[in-house]
């Protein structure tokens, strides 16, 4: 069966879910990026933001997201720029993804 929902709730929808799949994680100073979001007591996060305004997002997550909901790249990079942004109060431009030394706490 398919539902037709509106952009909005998609997006509140997709913010529960990160805001789930995100709790704990607190933003951090990192040894190869200026901000690291990760869990305590972990080694590495699962992003990691570089001035000016470069975003670094796991690929493992990025995956999951892009997998799950059926979205292209550019939806799922505008959904976490647009989450990253609500949630944290920071402007986002690139996002980049994969196994990187920027998300190192």
């Amino acid at each position: 069966m398919k539902y037709i929902i509106t952009e909005s709730r998609l997006e509140n929808f997709l913010f529960q879910y990160l805001d789930n799949k995100f709790d704990g994680i607190e933003p951090m100073k990192g040894k190869y990026s200026d901000i690291v979001f990760g869990l305590p007591g972990e080694t590495y996060g699962v992003m990691g933001l570089e001035k000016p305004d470069d975003l670094f997002i796991d690929s493992d997550l990025f995956t999951e997201i892009k997998l799950m909901f059926s979205m292209d790249t550019q939806d799922v990079f505008d959904l976490i720029r647009g989450y990253v942004k609500s949630r944290y109060n920071l402007s986002i431009g690139a996002i980049l993804f994969g196994e990187d030394q920027r998300m190192i706490k």
